[in-house]
This record gives structure tokens, C-alpha cells and sequence, in this order.
């Protein structure tokens, strides 16, 4: 912020929004909504760009305060709006800050939206100057987007499960936008909670916003120290969560997605077929080939996914970093909902997590999967580039059976795999693998290493 990140460059990014908007929709009206996180000037941003919309003739509608992102996406599909911009830079540090475009569905722009709007935003750059004025204030509503939200959310999480199972649980909201949501969810229906990092703070405690282990320390702790059944977090914007066992270790989504796919196809009686991205666990794919599920894959990107839930008509879509989604009228990623529907299969089966998921690795055997990163140089690019245009490769000690393009490029060998893409956001390589081993997977990555010299 403040050398990239200028109230200029909100104010132009917002005019270019609205260019395009009216372009797609004529002389109808258009509203849309403005949501922000607890990131420092997070909300002056977002009223510096509901003034610029109003001056085009826009309705705004504005969160009572920062609002998680499914939350948001909710409000715009169930108000019919024309979609929105949130002002957050997700799991980054704090001196970082963005926009986050999302369509009338709920779901995040694809990169063929946003590189028109990058494309708007060159062509009235070199002419735009803002003169300062005063916003149609007529054109301001707010919004109260909590209560429908957790409605929506009591109406698909079995509260009455959980409450009946008497679970001691802990939440970490991590300074973010879940505060007041999930926290107050569960203690209005009387389920014992201890919510820590409930408040606002834009250092964020002098961490990352993010779900990992190193930042969920502190939850660990308090799940040990207080006796609870589990922990429950989500990150800054509520779209990611993270899983705390009693015995105070962090639970990887790779281990625990899989199970809860189970309980909601067993239990649940969810219908449908599945969505993942290239990147994720093969453990997703072995439950829905189990349950005679067909599974979808995607780019990595959280994008790319919901657009194919709503078109395939999937029920179940999983990211590769802690996050998921359900299928229906606003398929948005949903660490709230996904933490409850892990305590609510805890809470089912009445078993401690760490006996369900040794329960459930007799059924389908431990996979091990890992994730390196390779800094990227022009050689290393090069020869990244040089391997996707590659047609033959020969595994002097593997048995490759398929290779992927859909991402990067994934080497499919027996009970293992082997991915290698550039990553969207950052200036390097990621490689990732996973089998049946943790020896093999380390194996794996090395030769991933090895094609990077």
C-alpha cells in the first residue's frame, strides 16, 4: 500500500469496473457491492470506490462491517446485484492490499473478466483525473449481510448434531472477518465455545492471516490447556479454515477433506458429482470412484472451480489450500461452513477426529503428499518452459501411466504423481507430489528439483 496500492489507482481500477459494467448492461440498472477486511485503510478504500460508482450512476450496497467473502457472495446472488469488488489481499501480509472482482453468481471473476478490465484500466489511465465531489448519497445503502448468511449456514450445518454431542470447541478467527459470525453461530445455539482473536486488528497480532500451522500455535495451545474435542479456524477473509485435533496438531486439509466427502455422500445423502483441483489429493478421487462419483479437475485457483460447480452441476468442489465449496446458488468458498461440517461429522460418529481418521485410513490407505518451492531465475523458467513443450519423458524407476496439461504439468505414475506449474501470484515454481510413502514423496520432489536444474 502506498506506492502500488494509491487511492489513484482504487479510484481508476473502480471507474474501469464501471465502464464495463454499464457496457454489459446498458441502460438497466446496476447495482453491486463493496466489501472490505480488517486490513489497514481496507474500508477508506472501499468508500473512496463507492464514490466513484455513484458518480456513474451505480447503487452500492455496503457490508455493516467487514464481511466474510461467502457472506458477500450470498447478498449478491439473493439481491440480484450485478457483482461486486472486495477490498482484501487475502492471506498476505499486512502491508499488502487489493481487489477481488466477483460476478452476479458469487463466484470470483475469471482471468478473461479481469483481463478486460485490466485492459479498461490502460485505455483511461493516461486521461483520468479524479475532481473531487460529493458521492449520490441516494445511491448508498447498507446492508445487514450476517443475518441471511447465518441462516443460510444453520439451514445446511446440523447445529442440532453438534449441540447434542455436547463438543467442547475452540475458535480462532484470526483478527478476520469471521468474528461475530462463526463464533456467535454456535454459542446463540447454546454449544459450549472459546473464541480467541475475536477482534479486529490490522497487524493482524504480527502474522499472516493464514490457516497454517506456525499461525495456529496459539489455538493449539488453548485446545490442549481447556480439554476441547477440537479447533476451528478461518483465515482473514473466512474462505479458508484450519482443523486442530485434541491433541493439539494441526489437521491438513489432504487428510481431512476426504473423510468429510465420505460423510456428506453416507450421511448427508448429497447427490452429485465432484469438483478438484489438478493439485489436490488423489484420496478425493479414490472416495468418489468408491461411491461411484464422477470427479472433475481444474486449474489451481478457486475461480476456475466454481465456474465448473455451476456448470457441471457438482455438489462438492476442493481447492488445494484449505478451502472448499458446496454446489447451489452461490458456490463460494466457505472456510465457516466447512469447519462446522467437520464438527458436525465429529459430532456424528461421536469418535475423538484422531479415531476417525485412523477409522477411515483402513478403508482407503494413507496417501503423503508435500509441496517445495523453487525460486524462479531465467534458467529455471527456461527449462520449466522447455519440459512443457516436451513430448517423451522416461522415470528410469517409475511406471508412468499418464501425463496432465491442465495446470503446469502433472506426471500420473502408479499410486503416485508428480506436478510441476508456475505459480499466479508468486515468482516461483511450485512442485508437488504425492504417494503412498513419505520416502517416495521426498523421491518425487527431487526429481520435480531436477527438472529445474
Amino acid at each position: 500500500m502506498g506506492t502500488d496500492f494509491t487511492f489513484h489507482s482504487v479510484r481508476l481500477a473502480t471507474q474501469a469496473f464501471a465502464n464495463l459494467l454499464k457496457k454489459m448492461h446498458g441502460g438497466k440498472e446496476i447495482s453491486v457491492m463493496i466489501n472490505y477486511d480488517t486490513r489497514y485503510l481496507s474500508e477508506t478504500f472501499a468508500q473512496k470506490a463507492a464514490q466513484i460508482l455513484t458518480l456513474n450512476k451505480i447503487r452500492v450496497f455496503f457490508p455493516l462491517r467487514d464481511a466474510p467473502m461467502p457472506a458477500m457472495a450470498l447478498a449478491i446472488v439473493q439481491k440480484q446485484m450485478r457483482g461486486g469488488m472486495s477490498f482484501t489481499a487475502s492471506r498476505n501480509a499486512a502491508i499488502y492490499n487489493g481487489i477481488k472482482i466477483v460476478n452476479a453468481n458469487g463466484t470470483p471473476a475469471l482471468p478473461s473478466r479481469t483481463l478486460l478490465l485490466e485492459n479498461e484500466i490502460k485505455k483511461i489511465a493516461p486521461g483520468f483525473h479524479f475532481n473531487q465531489q460529493y458521492p449520490d448519497s441516494t445511491l448508498i445503502h447498507s446492508l445487514d449481510v450476517r443475518e441471511p448468511y447465518l441462516k443460510h449456514i444453520a439451514n445446511t450445518v446440523n447445529l442440532d448434531v453438534i449441540k447434542g454431542a455436547r463438543l467442547k470447541i475452540i475458535i480462532d478467527n484470526l483478527y478476520g472477518t469471521s468474528r461475530d459470525y462463526l463464533d456467535r453461530l454456535l454459542g446463540d445455539y447454546g454449544i459450549e465455545i472459546t473464541a480467541i482473536h475475536n477482534y479486529s486488528d490490522s497487524n493482524f497480532g504480527g502474522t499472516v492471516p493464514a490457516c497454517t500451522k506456525n499461525n495456529l500455535r496459539e489455538l493449539a495451545r488453548a485446545v490442549v490447556s481447556k480439554g476441547a474435542d477440537i479447533g476451528l479456524a478461518t483465515d482473514m477473509n473466512s474462505v479458508r479454515f484450519g482443523i486442530v485435533d485434541p491433541r493439539g496438531r494441526f489437521i491438513n486439509a489432504d487428510l481431512i477433506m476426504a473423510p468429510l466427502l465420505e460423510y456428506l455422500i453416507t450421511v448427508r445423502k448429497m447427490s452429485g458429482n465432484i469438483v478438484k483441483s489438478v493439485a489436490v489429493s488423489e484420496q478425493i478421487s479414490r472416495v468418489a470412484d468408491f461411491y461411484q462419483r464422477k470427479v472433475h479437475e481444474t486449474p489451481v485457483g478457486f475461480k476456475f472451480l466454481a465456474d465448473m460447480l455451476s456448470s457441471r452441476g457438482a455438489f462438492f468442489g476442493v481447492e488445494s489450500a484449505n478451502s472448499a465449496a458446496l454446489g447451489g446458488a452461490a458456490p463460494s468458498r466457505d472456510g465457516i461452513l466447512f469447519s462446522l461440517l467437520v464438527t458436525e461429522m465429529l459430532a456424528y460418529h461421536r469418535q475423538s477426529l484422531p479415531f476417525l481418521l485412523r477409522r477411515f485410513s483402513k478403508r482407503f490407505p494413507p496417501l503423503f503428499a508435500r509441496e517445495t518451492l523453487a525460486q524462479i531465475t531465467p534458467a529455471r523458467h527456461e527449462k520449466f518452459l522447455d519440459v512443457l513443450q516436451k513430448k517423451t519423458f522416461s522415470f528410469p524407476d517409475l511406471d508412468l501411466s499418464k501425463v496432465k496439461y491442465i495446470d503446469g504439468i502433472k506426471f500420473i505414475f502408479k499410486d503416485s504423481w508428480l506436478m510441476l506449474r508456475e505459480s499466479g501470484t508468486d515468482s516461483v515454481i511450485r512442485i508437488y507430489a504425492e504417494s503412498h510413502s513419505p520416502r517416495q514423496t521426498r523421491h518425487l520432489l527431487q526429481t520435480g528439483r531436477n527438472f529445474l536444474g
